[in-house]
């Protein structure tokens, strides 16, 4: 039996409430649909490089950045991380253009400047499936041509799409969630930086084997790597305080034994953001690709 914490469960019959008896998943969902309404306030201005560069793509229930100021058949389709905006990630689309490739960056349904709106795993899976069948279909962008980004709970949902996606070019994951239960505990209990969940009810989930199974299930990108057959480079700070190294060195197992890790990078510093090793990591990356 394969069960979705997201309300959604493959085995025939089962119903689809199940998660009403684990304790962490309305945590989870509260902590989600808070951090997309956080998302909201945090919108950045655009960059003079970026300025009249980006084409504001409407989506059904959601919104895109497409930049392409190169008219390149080459693309970068990027998930940004929680509680974040696809306003914050400008220094990292300036990259990508400098390197030959357009850019495109979902905005996920209740977050940036879209509607509010309740948030699932799976709702934000079908805004990141809108987006590319405007960038394939519409756009005519090639999948052999699209390298697929994301970071943080980006990373999740990056992996996850990939898995389905046998023909596009390559995955990069930058400080990827391996899983919910994958992040660290003080991000897990602290409300004002993290999801809130009280260390009684963790407690009690980690004791409880069936509820911790349910809750390893929440964008558990590793089970999602075993289906990646793309090219993948994973990215990640050993001081990250939000997303384990444990879990992107398991991911990177993964994708070792699907055969399809090209590099595994370290760094010492660098916290969770994308900082300028990580920038200089991707750049080099693509630089790699576009050869």
């Amino acid at each position: 039996m394969q069960v979705d914490i997201n309300n959604t469960v493959s085995h025939k019959g089962m119903p689809r409430c199940i998660n009403l008896i684990n304790p962490i998943y309305h945590y989870s969902r509260k902590a989600f649909n808070r951090m997309a309404a956080a998302s909201t306030k945090k919108i950045e201005p655009v960059t003079p490089f970026l300025e009249g560069k980006i084409k504001q793509v409407s989506l059904k229930n959601a919104s895109a950045w497409d930049i392409n100021p190169n008219h390149s058949s080459k693309y970068v389709f990027f998930m940004h991380g929680m509680a974040q905006n696809v306003s914050g990630y400008q220094a990292l689309y300036e990259e990508v253009i400098n390197k030959g490739f357009g850019v495109l960056a979902v905005e996920y349904r209740g977050h940036g400047v879209n509607k509010r709106a309740s948030i699932t795993e799976d709702k934000l899976r079908n805004d990141v499936k809108k987006a590319y069948q405007y960038l394939t279909q519409k756009e005519k962008i090639r999948p052999s041509d699209i390298t697929i980004m994301g970071h943080s709970m980006g990373g999740g949902l990056a992996a996850d799409f990939a898995g389905k996606h046998k023909d596009i070019k390559s995955l990069i994951l930058i400080s990827p969630i391996a899983s919910v239960a994958l992040i660290s505990r003080k991000f897990m209990l602290n409300k004002n930086i993290g999801m809130g969940i009280p260390e009684k009810v963790k407690n009690l989930t980690d004791s409880i084997k069936p509820l911790k199974q349910l809750f390893e299930l929440c964008f558990n990108s590793i089970s999602k790597m075993k289906k990646v057959e793309a090219p993948t480079y994973i990215i990640h700070s050993k001081n990250d305080p939000v997303t384990l190294t444990g879990g992107s060195r398991r991911l990177a197992k993964a994708a070792k034994r699907k055969g399809v890790l090209k590099d595994f990078i370290i760094f010492p510093k660098g916290g969770h953001n994308i900082d300028k090793s990580k920038l200089e990591a991707v750049s080099n990356i693509l630089g790699e690709l576009k050869g």
